[in-house]
């Protein structure tokens, strides 16, 4: 499938007219309900008027990307929109900092994986200088669908881990202390590593989360009578500096590693729906990257 295919000239607005990006979603809005598109067309409006414009992105400044994932659309559909002026962000906005071409993406929960296929794919073609100037040329929505590269590109087929992962992650042993751990996490701006034995296996995770529920007791305790106090979960008999406390100790175990060679599709669901961050990328169980929310919007919006 080319990308020209997720749209229909009844969903091209050229030109588009508004003055600030929420009047700009709510036209392309009025023209998916106008196609059929959305048997809740009120939710649908209520939903740009809520969201916009802090939730849009704009890719390189030249585009606005506004993209919702919703039940009140059975499938995915795209809409877009070439104004003759840039458009400003906010109504109180400068307009010439603002952009012309403005894409709205919508999908219904269920349907995660072909939601970042064609987020992915438009970020990337919106961030080649060749796509936007036959773009902004296009003088009807026939013009839009037929320029290139638009109507050439073709949807990305299954996206993979290994393709948005970070492949490069630091990681502690087991037996490193918790302090050495919350200075690693501190030094490099991370908010939790994985725990690998010397093979590189993945035993567990620690976070800010566990660092703080063994250390933040000793600096109170510290502060106020300059004791250590050992963490409640532990034998309150142990009088041992909770920063010399070894990880393996404090980690959570309940860590879900991912495969690279698993699709995005396969995760998708828990990545966007359920409150997880961060997984291990194992090859045969062995740790060989990250994957991120950030690694995803980096590859989704990034040049």
């Amino acid at each position: 499938m080319k990308l020209v295919d997720l749209l229909a000239p009844e969903r091209v607005v050229v030109p588009l007219a508004a003055q600030n990006l929420r009047e700009a979603g709510q036209r392309l809005i009025e023209v998916l309900i106008a196609s059929g598109l959305s048997g809740e067309p009120e939710v649908l409006r209520q939903l740009v008027a809520e969201a916009l414009p802090e939730d849009a992105v704009t890719l390189g400044g030249q585009a606005y990307f506004i993209h919702f994932r919703t039940d009140a659309v059975k499938r995915l559909v795209v809409a877009l929109g070439v104004a003759p002026a840039p458009i400003a962000r906010r109504r109180e906005g400068q307009a010439r900092r603002g952009a012309r071409i403005v894409v709205l993406i919508l999908a219904p929960q269920k349907e995660a994986a072909a939601y970042l296929q064609a987020a992915s794919a438009f970020a990337r073609t919106l961030s080649r200088r060749e796509a936007v100037d036959a773009l902004l040329k296009a003088q009807t929505p026939r013009d839009v669908l037929e320029a290139a590269p638009l109507a050439d590109v073709q949807l990305p087929g299954q996206l993979m881990i290994r393709d948005f992962m970070t492949p490069k992650v630091l990681s502690v042993g087991p037996e490193q202390t918790l302090e050495f751990a919350a200075r690693l996490m501190v030094a490099h701006g991370i908010p939790s590593l994985p725990v690998v034995t010397d093979a590189g296996v993945v035993l567990g995770m620690v976070s800010h989360r566990e660092v703080l529920r063994f250390l933040l007791p000793k600096y109170v305790k510290r502060a106020s009578t300059g004791e250590f106090l050992a963490p409640a979960r532990r034998d309150p008999a142990d009088r041992r500096d909770p920063s010399a406390i070894p990880v393996r100790e404090a980690m959570d175990r309940s860590v879900l590693c991912i495969s690279e060679d698993q699709t995005l599709a396969d995760v998708a669901s828990l990545i966007v729906n359920k409150d997880i961050d961060r997984f291990p990328v194992v090859r045969d169980g062995v740790l060989v990257g990250f994957l991120t929310r950030g690694d995803i919007v980096r590859r989704l919006f990034g040049p």
